[in-house]
């Protein structure tokens, strides 16, 4: 590991609790398929997936991460997730060319749940349009605002499926589909993963 590989697992995001996810409110920039996004020295971007999104999917059993150098633009797909034979595609939350990906998610797919903040992180991108895809993430205390949001939407969705209501003590439990599967995982990726999915794939200038 080299000192960047340490500055990068040093920087730790302020958590706020909402419902029991884990929301950053500094640092970290949050994208509506809920990856997150985060500036490092040199210009690079760190990229994973945020602790909602791993508590309604559970540990992933694999994880399919971009090739380096390969060049990615926001919300088009860039990598997945399978478990149990499903598939849970992610979009990106940056445009930009991936310079490393974290070797340790593809040896132990289930750090991204362990630690989606921390040693879960995914990939690095050389960023080639960051001010205007920042202008479309979630900051601060806009991420609490619209966890919120995706709170409710999730507990509607658990109500009306299956009569679920939320328990006592107001936190949800981890790893939804595990414990409600008849949710559907394809409902689940389209509803709060590829909710920006672009259906003509075209690059942008």
């Amino acid at each position: 590991m080299n000192c960047k590989d340490c500055q990068a697992h040093s920087i730790r995001p302020q958590i706020a609790d909402v419902f029991g996810f884990q929301v950053p409110t500094s640092t970290y920039y949050l994208h509506r398929g809920h990856t997150w996004a985060v500036l490092e020295a040199a210009g690079q971007v760190r990229v994973g997936l945020d602790a909602f999104s791993q508590k309604i999917l559970g540990p992933a059993d694999e994880v399919k991460l971009p090739e380096i150098g390969k060049v990615y633009y926001q919300d088009h797909l860039c990598m997945a997730l399978l478990r149990e034979g499903y598939k849970a595609s992610i979009e990106a939350p940056v445009d930009g060319t991936i310079e490393a990906i974290n070797p340790k998610v593809r040896q132990r797919p289930g750090l991204i749940h362990e630690d989606p903040y921390g040693e879960g992180w995914l990939f690095r991108v050389k960023p080639t349009n960051l001010q205007q895809n920042l202008e479309n993430l979630f900051y601060g205390e806009s991420n609490v605002t619209w966890i919120e949001q995706e709170s409710q939407r999730l507990f509607y969705l658990m109500n009306t499926t299956i009569g679920a209501t939320l328990p006592s003590g107001g936190n949800i439990l981890d790893d939804v589909y595990g414990h409600y599967p008849q949710l559907g995982w394809r409902r689940l990726v389209k509803e709060f993963l590829l909710t920006n999915l672009t259906q003509n794939w075209k690059k942008r200038s």
